[in-house]
């Protein structure tokens, strides 16, 4: 079942590996509205930086296969896209997919695509997080 809410968000971190083994971090405090603010998400890795300026879809899931209680959130993966600072200059567009399977965030899931503001791939990375959590709140 999907949810669009204003009440409905999810927080958290944490990083991912390429398959390079570069290491990604990311921050964010994200709503399950585009008209709920804030929506933050910051994503670096090797000396690059991506700053999220405009959540422009989202949809959160309840997916049965995963439980991310403690607490119980009614959903538990956050499917979104926006646009943002590459670098410093805007124009870049981000795809991402995080998803909330319990504590300790061990099972948590992080999957980006950033893309430059000529819609040249500048990052593709997923995996489970090694360090962080993801945490999904409900009403």
């Amino acid at each position: 079942m999907a949810f669009t809410d204003t009440k409905r968000r999810m927080t958290g971190g944490g990083s991912v590996f390429t398959s390079d083994v570069t290491r990604v971090t990311h921050g964010f405090e994200l709503h399950c509205s585009t008209l709920q603010k804030p929506n933050n998400l910051q994503v670096n890795w090797s000396g690059n930086r991506f700053h999220l300026e405009n959540l422009s879809a989202v949809t959160c899931l309840d997916d049965p296969a995963l439980n991310p209680a403690p607490p119980p959130a009614g959903f538990d993966t956050y499917i979104a896209e926006g646009n943002g600072g590459y670098n410093g200059v805007s124009g870049a567009t981000i795809r991402w997919t995080f998803t909330d399977d319990g504590e300790t965030g061990v099972d948590d899931m992080a999957t980006m695509e950033i893309k430059d503001k000529d819609g040249n791939l500048v990052l593709s990375v997923s995996g489970k997080l090694t360090f962080g959590n993801h945490q999904a709140h409900g009403k």
